[in-house]
């Protein structure tokens, strides 16, 4: 469990609902960024077989990791999740794709406690990026179970947290105005499959999941079970046409611009000369990243659905 914020807040009405459900469990409480990595791979190697986040897609994130790590490309194991955090994106695709109805836009926890204590689940994709320049405590290997994404988007990212007054799409888009001040448009190479583009480009995402940035429906045709990532490749935009497309990429209509290419892929490759921030689930793995190989991981984390 996330050791602050909305999830400490929350906890003692989530542990009553879970306890009364005759779920039994141990819980370990985060205490620094990137503390559930360790404390999901250490709980894998100690048998345990489900792990469940209570926090946002961060904790999520640094689960996945832990359990992918511990697993040495054998069975990964069930996770469950309870979205108390600020975005929640990898719930919201979630739910869209299993027929789960959210009480709005976020994600609400008492949703996340009865499909866990209903033990239902289903099996997902989960996409592995192998890139250069990680920042601190990341590797040169990351997991991700929802979107990757460089560029705008990413720099954006970067700043969100610093409006820790706002959460979910507000947060996100006061991230957008403070990026848009200064943003220089890198020229990248992108591969996937026997295709290839060279061109400058304002976003680049590698989505398992449909949203990204509390909001943003970066990617509405993706299934996070059908082998593939939905890439999205905007063209190089200055500050109106930025503004122009992000309206659009919250209501998923980006797809039909004539400045948007979307592909569907199982690996891409993306190399600049310019410096990449790259942003996967809420965390920044890479800064100044040059090459990255992105690749999808067939069915290789059971959800509790």
């Amino acid at each position: 469990m996330a050791g602050h914020g909305n999830g400490e807040k929350a906890w003692r009405q989530i542990e009553t609902v879970l306890r009364e459900g005759g779920l039994d469990f141990d819980l370990a409480r985060t205490t620094a960024p990137r503390a559930a990595v360790k404390i999901a791979e250490d709980a894998k190697q100690s048998g345990y077989e489900t792990l469940i986040s209570v926090g946002g897609d961060g904790t999520l994130s640094e689960i996945v990791n832990g359990m992918l790590r511990a697993s040495n490309g054998g069975e990964t194991g069930t996770v469950g999740i309870i979205s108390v955090g600020s975005g929640n994106d990898f719930v919201k695709s979630f739910a869209l794709q299993s027929g789960v109805v959210l009480t709005g836009k976020r994600a609400d926890w008492q949703i996340g406690a009865r499909q866990i204590l209903a033990g239902r689940t289903r099996v997902v994709d989960v996409g592995r990026i192998v890139a250069d320049h990680p920042a601190p405590f990341f590797d040169t290997t990351h997991y991700f179970a929802n979107c990757l994404d460089t560029g705008f988007g990413a720099n954006a990212a970067m700043h969100a947290h610093d409006f820790r007054f706002l959460q979910g799409l507000p947060m996100y888009l006061a991230a957008v105005l403070k990026t848009l001040v200064k943003y220089s448009v890198p020229r990248v190479k992108v591969e996937w499959d026997d295709a290839r583009v060279e061109q400058a480009s304002t976003m680049i995402a590698v989505a398992n999941g449909c949203w990204i940035g509390g909001g943003f429906w970066a990617a509405p045709h993706a299934r996070n079970d059908d082998g593939l990532f939905d890439v999205m490749i905007a063209e190089g935009l200055g500050r109106i046409g930025i503004l122009s497309l992000l309206p659009k990429v919250m209501r998923g209509t980006h797809i039909y611009d004539p400045r948007v290419k979307c592909v569907k892929s199982s690996r891409v490759v993306i190399e600049s000369l310019d410096a990449l921030v790259i942003e996967a689930d809420g965390e920044i793995p890479f800064i100044g990243a040059r090459r990255a190989e992105v690749e999808i991981l067939p069915q290789r984390l059971r959800v509790l659905a």
